[in-house]
C-alpha cells in the first residue's frame, strides 16, 4: 500500500513558503524593457507577496466590447478578487502624467491617452460581463501612479482617493485591503472566479508555460555566459563557483562558441558521459567536448589497444592515461573543465597539460554538488568567481532548499515562476517504492506533464537501485542506460517513454518535472544534503519526493528545527 508521508506533509511544507495570494497566469509576462511593464510586474509581485492566502491576482486581462456596432479590444492591467468575492480593477501607469483641465493624461509617443476615460470604459465592460452572467460583485476601480506625486489641491477626474501616487505607493496593499474589504452583498465567489478564470483564459495550457519559462530562464540565466567571458586575468585562469542553475553550461557553451569564432583549438571536459552528451549537441563541431573518462578510451585506444569496460578496464585505461600524461603535447588554447567538483587533482593536472602556454582555463565547479569523495585541489593565481543565484528551480523549491539548509550559502532564487510544494510517498519495502513512484509519476501526468517531461531521478546507483533495472514503472517502459557499451564505448540504452537515471549521471541535466525517489539515508549529513540538493535542482517545473520513513523524519526534523 501506497503511503503519502506521515511526518512531513504539505501542510508541515507549506509552513516555509510565506502565505501570499495566488497570481494567474502563475508565469509573468515576456519580458519587455519599457518602463510600465516593469513598473507593472513589480505591483504585481507587491500584490502577490504581500496580500494574505485567499486573494487572487489576474493580470494582463484582455477585454472585447462593441459600441455602436464596432468592436474594441483592451486590457485590465491587474484585477484583484477578494476572499469576500469583491473585485479591483487596478490600471497601472508608469512615468510621469499630464494633468489638463480636471483630466490625466499619459503619452505613448505621438499618442494621448485619456487615463479617466480607459478606466470608465474598462468599468463598463467588466461590469457589462458581469451582469450577462447574473455575478454582482462590489466592483472598484482605482489607478497606480507609483512614479508621480499628486498634489494638493490638483483634481482630476477619478476620485482622488480611488488614486495611489508615488507618497502612497508604499502603502499599496494595506490600501487595496481596505477597499475590498466591505461586502454588501452575497456573492457566489467560486462562480465569479470560474468566471475570470474561462473567460480570460488565466490558465495556459502546461506546453505553453513549459516553453515560455524555459525560453525566459535562459534569457535570466545569461548573466555568467554575458560577463565572465570579459573578465581578465594575469594567470589566464578562472575559477567559477556557482550553484545549480546558475547558468554553468551556457557559459561553458560561450566560451566554446568564442573559440569558434575566433579559430582557437578547444576543449571541453566534463565527469559525467551524460552531461558531455548534452553538451556536444550544442556546441560548435570545431570543439572538443569529452568527459574525463572518455578521454582515458580515446588515449588508451591509441596507444595501447583495444579497450575494455569493465570497472577493472576502466580504471587501468585512466592509470594510463595518468602515467603517459608528462608526454602530452599542448594543444588546445581553450580548456573549459565542468564539475570540477567531482574530478581528482591528478586528473585535472594532466588536462592542463593539454593547454598551451598562453591558453586560457576556466574551471566550473559547486561543492553542494560534490558526490564523491574526492581531494580538492589548487589553481595558484586563478580569479574566482561566486555566484549563488539559481534562474532554473522554482522558488518555492529554492525554500525548501534554503528551509532544509541544504547548501551555504542559501541559493537566491531568481525564477519567475513560483512552482508548488513538492507531493510527497514513503515506502516501507521494495513493493512500496515501485507502487509510490508510479503514484508520483501519475501525479505528474495528471497535471499535465508528458512523460517526456518527467525524469525519475533515483537516491541509489545501478548496482543496488531496485528502479534502474526496470523494464517498466506502471504501465510505462523506461529509457535507462543498460550497463552496457558498444564497441566505441558508447552507452547502450533501453528503448522506453519514461527517463530513469541515477543522481550520479544525472549531475548537469534538468527536465520539467522531476519525481526524487528511492532517497533513504537515516541521519540529513553531508553527503544526504548534496544528493538532495542536486536531486531537488533537476527540476525545472515541479517535483514529486518518493522518501524512506527514516529520510522523511529527517526532513521533518530538519524543517521543525529551521522554524523553531
Amino acid at each position: 500500500m501506497v503511503s503519502p508521508g506521515q511526518l512531513l506533509d504539505n501542510e508541515q511544507l507549506l509552513k516555509i513558503v510565506p502565505a501570499m495570494a495566488t497570481l494567474s497566469p502563475h508565469l509573468l509576462p515576456p519580458l519587455r524593457t519599457d518602463a510600465g511593464r516593469y513598473r507593472e510586474l513589480e505591483v504585481l509581485e507587491r500584490l502577490r507577496d504581500y496580500l494574505p492566502d485567499g486573494f487572487e491576482v489576474f493580470h494582463s486581462v484582455p477585454l472585447h466590447t462593441l459600441h455602436n456596432g464596432r468592436d474594441r479590444y483592451g486590457e485590465i492591467d491587474i484585477v484583484v478578487l477578494a476572499p469576500n468575492g469583491n473585485l479591483l480593477l487596478m490600471e497601472v501607469k508608469a512615468g510621469a502624467v499630464v494633468l489638463r483641465e480636471g483630466g490625466i493624461f499619459k503619452l505613448y509617443g505621438q499618442r494621448e491617452c485619456d487615463v479617466a476615460r480607459q478606466t470608465m470604459v474598462q468599468r463598463a465592460a467588466m461590469q457589462n460581463r458581469l451582469q450577462q452572467a447574473g455575478i454582482h460583485p462590489e466592483l472598484i476601480s482605482c489607478l497606480v501612479l507609483p512614479d508621480y506625486a499628486l498634489g494638493d489641491g490638483q483634481v482630476s477626474a477619478i476620485p482622488r482617493e480611488r488614486i495611489v501616487d508615488a507618497h502612497g505607493y508604499d502603502r499599496m496593499v494595506g490600501t487595496v485591503r481596505d477597499w475590498l474589504a466591505p461586502t454588501q452583498r452575497p456573492v457566489d465567489r467560486e462562480a465569479l472566479r470560474r468566471l475570470l478564470l474561462n473567460q480570460f483564459q488565466v490558465m495556459p495550457a502546461l506546453d505553453v508555460l513549459r516553453d515560455q519559462l524555459q525560453g525566459t530562464v535562459r534569457q535570466l540565466s545569461d548573466g555568467l555566459a554575458t560577463w565572465v567571458p570579459r573578465v581578465e586575468t594575469a594567470s589566464g585562469v578562472v575559477r567559477v563557483q556557482a550553484t545549480a542553475g546558475s547558468g554553468k553550461t551556457q557559459l561553458a557553451l560561450q566560451l566554446l562558441e568564442d573559440a569558434r569564432a575566433t579559430r582557437r583549438d578547444a576543449l571541453y571536459v566534463c565527469f559525467n558521459r551524460t552531461l558531455a552528451d548534452h553538451v556536444r549537441r550544442l556546441a560548435p563541431p570545431s570543439c572538443e567536448v569529452m568527459n574525463y573518462h572518455e578521454l582515458c578510451v580515446e588515449h588508451y585506444r591509441r596507444r595501447h589497444g583495444e579497450p575494455d569496460f569493465s570497472p577493472e578496464g576502466f580504471e587501468r585505461m585512466g592509470q594510463a592515461y595518468l602515467d603517459d600524461s608528462d608526454g602530452f603535447a599542448a594543444r588546445f588554447d581553450l580548456l573549459v573543465i565542468d564539475e570540477a567538483q567531482d574530478l581528482r587533482a591528478d586528473w585535472v593536472a594532466s588536462l592542463c597539460r593539454l593547454l598551451r602556454e598562453d591558453g586560457r582555463l576556466y574551471v566550473l565547479e559547486d561543492e553542494a554538488q560534490r558526490l564523491y569523495e574526492q581531494d580538492g585541489f589548487e589553481l595558484g593565481d586563478a580569479t574566482v568567481i561566486r555566484c549563488s543565484d539559481n534562474f532554473r528551480t522554482p522558488r518555492v523549491l529554492c525554500q525548501l532548499i534554503n528551509a532544509l539548509d541544504l547548501v551555504r550559502p542559501p541559493v537566491r532564487s531568481m525564477n519567475p515562476y513560483d512552482g508548488e510544494v513538492p507531493g510527497i510517498r514513503t515506502y516501507a519495502s521494495d513493493e512500496e517504492l515501485l507502487a509510490a513512484t508510479e503514484a508520483a509519476v501519475a501525479a505528474l501526468l495528471a497535471r499535465g506533464f508528458l512523460p517526456a517531461d518527467i525524469a525519475v531521478v533515483c537516491g541509489r546507483g545501478r548496482g543496488s537501485s531496485q528502479l534502474l533495472n526496470r523494464a517498466g514503472i506502471g504501465p510505462w517502459q523506461t529509457r535507462r542506460f543498460t550497463g552496457e557499451y558498444d564497441r566505441d564505448g558508447e552507452h547502450r540504452w533501453s528503448t522506453g517513454e519514461l527517463l530513469v537515471e541515477s543522481v550520479y549521471r544525472y549531475k548537469g541535466q534538468s527536465a520539467p518535472a522531476v519525481v526524487v525517489t528511492e532517497f533513504d539515508f537515516e541521519t540529513l549529513d553531508e553527503r544526504a544534503r548534496r544528493m538532495l540538493f542536486v536531486a531537488l535542482t533537476r527540476a525545472q517545473m515541479a517535483v514529486e519526493l518518493v522518501l524512506s520513513p527514516e529520510a522523511e523524519r529527517c526532513l521533518a526534523a530538519a524543517l521543525q528545527e529551521s522554524a523553531a
